[in-house]
């Protein structure tokens, strides 16, 4: 048996595009009233676009969500004239909503019953809160890209936590949506990954293939079972 199992959060555990949205608008208001020249000349889509120019131009910061968009919110405040002191407080609301997510239905109960006989962790490229999400009574840890000082698929990433875990790369399988970021980034760091393919997409051929694939978590016991029965009998 596996004893670690390592899962991304976005677009596994909930779907992240609403949240991201509904956090960016909200922020956006917020800035009205405090920011409201930088607000008032820069919608939604102009500032994406500021703050990618920005994680190109600092790419010291591009693989860390959280403080890219606190660079970006520097600089954009500072353009207009705003205190700069307004970045940290708009980021915080940032990720607090972004964090106010809607669970996938499987969630829960493939959680629930997982961590009762593995160690969860989780392994995100996003800056979710687990608290706010209302899944952090079931992982261990999170490792991010603030912490790990780089993003999946990097290998690194995985060995981060694979050594805060104190188990090997055999002991442990991951668990993603992603083929760049979750599975080829998994094989990189040499741990087996379960693919969740909610939509029924064909893999692409630019990737060596998941080890397991599945249509849902309430999927993912039996196939989490069934690689460390076929690791055994190698």
């Amino acid at each position: 048996m596996f004893e670690l199992i390592t899962f991304d959060l976005d677009d596994t555990l909930w779907d992240a595009r609403p949240a991201l949205l509904r956090a960016e608008e909200i922020q956006h208001a917020w800035l009205m009233e405090r920011a409201p020249r930088l607000a008032g000349a820069h919608d939604l889509d102009s500032l994406r676009r500021w703050r990618m120019e920005i994680a190109r131009r600092h790419r010291e910061v591009a693989h860390d969500f959280t403080r890219l968009r606190l660079v970006a919110m520097r600089e954009q405040l500072a353009a207009v004239g705003h205190d700069v002191a307004l970045a940290e407080p708009a980021i915080e609301l940032f990720v607090r909503e972004r964090s106010r997510v809607t669970l996938y239905d499987d969630a829960l109960p493939a959680l629930t019953d997982l961590a009762r006989t593995h160690t969860l962790v989780a392994l995100t490229n996003g800056n979710a809160d687990l608290e706010v999400a209302g899944v952090s009574p079931y992982f261990s840890f999170c490792i991010s890209p603030a912490e790990a000082g780089v993003q999946k698929p990097d290998p690194r990433m995985f060995e981060v936590a694979l050594a805060r875990a104190g188990v090997s790369a055999a002991q442990a399988v991951h668990v993603g949506d992603q083929p760049l970021y979750d599975v080829e980034g998994a094989r990189r760091a040499a741990l087996p990954c379960v693919w969740l393919n909610r939509t029924g997409a064909a893999w692409p051929a630019d990737y060596a293939p998941p080890h397991a694939e599945i249509a849902s978590l309430t999927e993912l016991r039996g196939a989490v079972d069934a690689l460390a029965a076929a690791r055994r009998s190698t």
